[in-house]
């Protein structure tokens, strides 16, 4: 659900809550002061009625003085207002208790208006019309006692109506109170609903933000709402993308400036070794010349072999050879060393024609093949074998380079595979392995093929040490270029 979502169902549901609580105590003070409104409607209908009686008499009193149309009018006019009151009276709700008294009180009246009639039709004889005015007169003193009582009386029942009414009052202030309160809790909760929801997440945003921007991004984040499906959620996992890729990105120019260090620094020790090149081929080339006119036909052949492997090594180390051609510079050096161990120890090739157009860096096959000649047979006082097979799996070529030599531990083992160069031993950087590390001939392959599994070791102590090398056939356009040769 969305913010925008959340606030629209949240707000309107408390603005209704708010409204709905308002709706109640308005109903409540409508019914108390409906109330009192009804008793204070009887009360004055009671003495509208006693002072509608009075004027009535009064308009009587002027009609016997000058009986005439206008005085006529008014009796008229003063009986239908007392009429609508007595209906009013009649209309308004009274009490049982009450009843008794309001219908003498209604008689009353009835008596007071025959009585004015009669002194009406005796106006023509005044001392009989002023006997019955006399009449009507003490009949509107019983109705002005009445009426009063009928106030008292009212007042004496409408007192506990008066205690509920104010008991109402202090409940709906009691009421109004704890409304304004949960208002308070309810705005509160929601500040900080949307503070937690909205403005929380956006503060760890912001210090995850500034720790990128310090160049930590290593260090742990705050939590972050990446799984929410509101728009903090898709930001929070756009940037944790962001922050995954920069990473990535990070690693990337790692590797490249190890590649980068790695080129200068085995550039430097080619250069190093490549003191008059030239003169070095010429005078190999003289010595192979007269050792085949002296007879000496496989010394002739041991510094042909010689001059190939330094021309090999020498060549541009920013390309990538051929399987084949890397393949042509171990059989040189394996012809090398034919000579030095003799029949003691027996190297054998088999090739798949179809993997060896594999691109691969230089030197890389022929230093795994030094190793197991001087780390695994050197030492052994039995014969030996060494095994390069090359062959096609799928879209790799796989080189293994396999011996039954003196073998090595677990310890040894796993280090290469780290390629923990700070614990480099004999067989990373010694004169024998001609200064290439077995280590860095790892770790150009993975470069160079861009998989972490490029190489595998299977060895036993005694029993000898299978070297596994996975390239792909085809190299990738976009792949970085391995660094060359370590030949210092």
């Amino acid at each position: 659900m969305t913010i925008r979502a959340k606030l629209l169902l949240v707000i309107p549901l408390l603005v209704l809550l708010a409204d709905s609580v308002a709706f109640f105590l308005f109903q409540s003070t409508t019914v108390v002061q409906g109330g009192y409104d009804r008793m204070m409607d009887r009360l004055l209908t009671y003495k509208l009625t006693v002072q509608s009686a009075e004027r009535s008499l009064q308009a009587v009193y002027g009609y016997l003085l000058d009986p005439g149309p206008e005085t006529r009018g008014e009796i008229e006019r003063r009986r239908e207002e007392r009429l609508r009151l007595r209906e009013s009276l009649e209309r308004t709700g009274r009490p049982s208790s009450l009843s008794s008294a309001t219908a003498g009180f209604v008689r009353l009246l009835d008596k007071l208006q025959e009585q004015e009639n009669a002194a009406m039709s005796a106006a023509s004889s005044p001392g009989e019309a002023l006997t019955r005015y006399e009449t009507a007169e003490r009949t509107l003193g019983f109705i002005r006692e009445e009426g009063g009582r009928l106030v008292d009386l009212e007042l004496e029942f409408d007192q506990p109506i008066f205690r509920r009414i104010q008991e109402e009052n202090e409940r709906m202030n009691r009421l109004g109170a704890a409304v304004i309160a949960v208002q308070t809790l309810l705005g509160g909760a929601l500040a900080v609903w949307i503070s937690r929801s909205v403005t929380g997440p956006v503060d760890r945003l912001v210090a995850a933000a500034k720790r990128v921007s310090e160049g930590r991004p290593q260090e742990a984040l705050p939590a972050l709402p990446a799984n929410s499906r509101d728009e903090l959620g898709i930001l929070s996992g756009a940037f944790l993308q962001m922050l995954a890729d920069l990473k990535a990105s990070a690693e990337r120019d790692r590797e490249r400036l190890e590649q980068s260090r790695l080129v200068k620094e085995l550039e430097l020790r080619a250069l190093q070794s490549q003191i008059h090149p030239h003169f070095l081929f010429n005078s190999l080339n003289v010595l192979a010349k007269l050792a085949l006119l002296e007879g000496a036909e496989k010394t002739s052949d041991l510094i042909v072999s010689l001059s190939k492997m330094i021309r090999y090594v020498l060549r541009n180390p920013d390309e990538p050879v051929t399987l084949r051609e890397e393949l042509g510079h171990v059989a040189a050096y394996a012809a090398i060393q034919r000579a030095r161990f003799g029949s003691r120890i027996r190297f054998e090739t088999d090739a798949d024609e179809e993997a060896l157009s594999a691109p691969i860096p230089s030197l890389t096959i022929q230093p795994l093949v030094e190793n197991a000649f001087v780390h695994g047979m050197e030492r052994l006082e039995r014969s030996g074998e060494i095994r390069l097979t090359v062959r096609r799996d799928g879209a790799d070529a796989v080189v293994e380079i396999r011996d039954d030599g003196a073998g090595m531990d677990e310890q040894t083992r796993q280090a290469l595979l780290r390629m923990d160069y700070e614990t480099d031993g004999a067989e990373a950087e010694g004169p024998r392995s001609a200064g290439l590390g077995t280590r860095n001939v790892f770790r150009r392959i993975q470069l160079f093929s861009g998989r972490a599994d490029a190489v595998d070791i299977r060895s036993e102590p005694g029993r000898g040490t299978t070297v596994t090398v996975r390239i792909p056939l085809r190299k990738e356009e976009n792949r970085t270029d391995v660094p060359p040769v370590d030949r210092g």
